[in-house]
């Protein structure tokens, strides 16, 4: 089977389970599988797919098929230019995440900082603001050992393992012995706001494979960024900043939980125009 005759397969398997782009995963998959370039694939069209690699690209196409986000099965994905591994142990970083980063950026000048990222997952936060501020000491918590697994190999990836550390437990209760009141310079997090009500209504990729804990929490998101934002008002030095990532049609329930303890920096717009950032700043 030459390398147009496996895409093309593939392509018809992909459509006929209703998958989305399916030339683009088909391609993406058949480079990975060959250990090539999209490029190079597209170059090379007319060359053989050994019996080895076949095997394992339509074992992947089927994992396609049944739903399996494209980057569960390449086992990556890239965030801010930086590439993280990513399981079903762990959410999928989104492009709309970066901008958690951006906006912790535009406040921060790099130094002796201290900061936290509250419920970590990959560890795409963490790593990549110990990654942007090389002099930090990065805090990152999460409920999941198994998520911290993948998030601790990702820092040891980019260089930043001596930077961050991985605590499991609830927001940023694992600090409290750590460090004391009034210390941290920056909190951010993209916490878990879908509602259970709403789970139902997402792709069957989010629904059915990324983990439920990093979707819907243990709580409605009311509650958990109330939780949130109390427990980083003790955490944060006075001037420090809070940088929540949050959901669809939630900027004015979230900006309403803000009293007179914040300062309302801003609220960013994913690229799509949605409210998606909550800066604050402790008074």
């Amino acid at each position: 089977m030459r390398v147009f005759e496996a895409l093309a397969t593939a392509c018809e398997e992909l459509t006929r389970n209703a998958v989305v782009n399916p030339r683009v995963d088909a391609e993406i998959l058949l480079a990975q599988s060959l250990s090539k370039t999209r490029s190079s694939l597209l170059a090379h069209s007319r060359d053989d797919v050994d019996e080895s690699s076949r095997l394992v690209f339509f074992a992947r196409v089927r994992e396609r098929c049944r739903g399996k986000p494209l980057q569960y099965i390449l086992g990556q994905q890239e965030f801010r230019g930086l590439l993280f591994e990513v399981s079903p142990a762990v959410f999928i970083p989104r492009p709309e995440t970066e901008f958690v980063v951006e906006a912790a950026l535009e406040h921060l000048e790099d130094g002796n900082l201290k900061l936290a990222d509250v419920g970590t997952g990959s560890g795409c936060l963490a790593v990549s603001l110990a990654v942007a501020l090389p002099r930090a000491q990065v805090w990152a918590t999460d409920l999941s050992e198994a998520a911290l697994e993948v998030a601790r190999r990702n820092a040891a990836r980019h260089g930043v393992g001596r930077n961050v550390a991985f605590l499991q437990g609830d927001l940023l209760q694992p600090l409290i012995p750590r460090l004391g009141e009034g210390k941290l310079d920056a909190v951010v997090s993209n916490p878990p706001y879908v509602g259970m009500e709403e789970l139902s209504g997402l792709q069957k990729e989010v629904r059915d494979w990324e983990p439920l804990l990093a979707l819907v929490g243990e709580e409605g998101a009311p509650s958990l960024y109330a939780r949130l934002l109390s427990q980083a008002q003790v955490r944060l030095r006075p001037g420090g900043v809070l940088i929540m990532e949050i959901g669809y049609s939630m900027q004015e329930a979230v900006c309403g939980l803000l009293g007179g303890d914040w300062e309302l920096l801003g609220v960013t717009d994913d690229l799509n125009g949605i409210p998606r950032v909550v800066s604050a700043r402790k008074v």
